[in-house]
């Protein structure tokens, strides 16, 4: 389902031709989502607008998100760059970000059945997918992240999903998300890791893959980025994959397990990672937020949406780990 809200195309042709010098031949919408609006001209450039309406998160600095995709590609990871964040916004009645179209394979979240995963040759590939996959969370945590203001720490971030949830629901949060965050919150772990700059939202379906050689051309949706220990990312990709698992008894062929993904990032930064198990209820509780907005989202346009509020099995996940 789409935002509850989108912009007309052609109302948007009219600011882009004054905006790029000339008039685009092409503008099109890739999968709808719930955060920014995006728009495809000629398949050569790529338009971010915060949402017209509802949308998943109460703020969009896209000046932020365009800063921080800069400083990653500087630092070498692939992005689709140089990323322009144009601050006037008469162009298209708000500000706006411009970046290279990047076209390549883009892995759907069920990964055990994506047909672009499914239909690759063999494991090896599928291999080489999951590996560049996991490197690239490590090289972006390595990458500087002085100056980009982005929140910091545990306990900033326990401050800011509390602040999410209630913005989310309306102030009518489902109990049991309630009472994993409290949870979250009373165990914080007190002794934090290092930090390094963090991706937020680790999911395959967030990178560009070069189809043949199978390694990341682009890493994209910079909305949750922030400044925290590696396993913050690391526990968002086990904890949504092993749902999934949990829930279909799926595994896509060639992927590493668990233990392995873990060895890998533990061998690349030299340490070996600390309290997963806080990391991963915190990830459950973090998605579960985002999966209760989205539900409240379809409720306010009268549509039905996959899981009912409270009832998500990424909430499920998190309360059955306390137990």
């Amino acid at each position: 389902m789409a935002l509850t809200v989108q912009r007309d195309l052609e109302a948007l042709r009219s600011g882009l031709t004054r905006w790029l010098g000339h008039e685009p031949a092409e503008l099109t919408r890739p999968a709808p989502g719930f955060s920014c609006e995006t728009v495809i001209v000629d398949r050569r450039l790529v338009v971010r607008l915060p949402p017209l309406g509802d949308g998943n998160f109460p703020h969009y600095d896209l000046a932020q998100q365009a800063a921080v995709q800069t400083r990653v590609g500087a630092a070498g990871v692939p992005v689709a760059g140089p990323a322009r964040y144009e601050s006037d916004g008469s162009y298209l009645g708000t500000p706006f970000v411009v970046m290279p179209f990047v076209d390549g394979a883009i892995p759907s979240d069920f990964t055990a059945a994506d047909p672009w995963l499914t239909g690759l040759p063999s494991d090896v590939e599928r291999a080489t997918v999951w590996s560049s996959y996991i490197d690239t969370l490590v090289a972006i945590h390595r990458t500087p992240f002085e100056g980009l203001g982005l929140r910091s720490g545990l306990a900033a971030e326990i401050d800011e999903w509390e602040r999410y949830v209630a913005w989310a629901t309306d102030g009518a949060v489902p109990q049991a998300l309630v009472d994993v965050l409290t949870w979250c919150r009373t165990h914080r772990p007190l002794d934090e890791p290092p930090a390094g700059l963090l991706w937020g939202d680790v999911r395959l379906g967030n990178i560009v893959f070069e189809p043949v050689r199978c390694t990341p051309l682009a890493v994209l949706d910079w909305d949750m980025a922030s400044v925290g220990p590696i396993e913050m990312d690391l526990a968002w990709h086990l904890a949504l994959e092993g749902v999934q698992t949990e829930l279909t008894g799926m595994h896509p062929g060639g992927f590493g397990s668990r233990d392995e993904a873990i060895a890998r990032v533990s061998g690349a930064l030299g340490r070996p990672l600390q309290d997963l198990r806080w990391y991963e209820i915190f990830a459950l509780a973090r998605a579960s937020a985002i999966s209760t907005r989205i539900a409240v989202l379809h409720q306010r346009a009268g549509r039905r949406s996959m899981f009912r509020i409270g009832e998500d099995p990424t909430l499920a996940a998190a309360v059955a780990r306390l137990a």
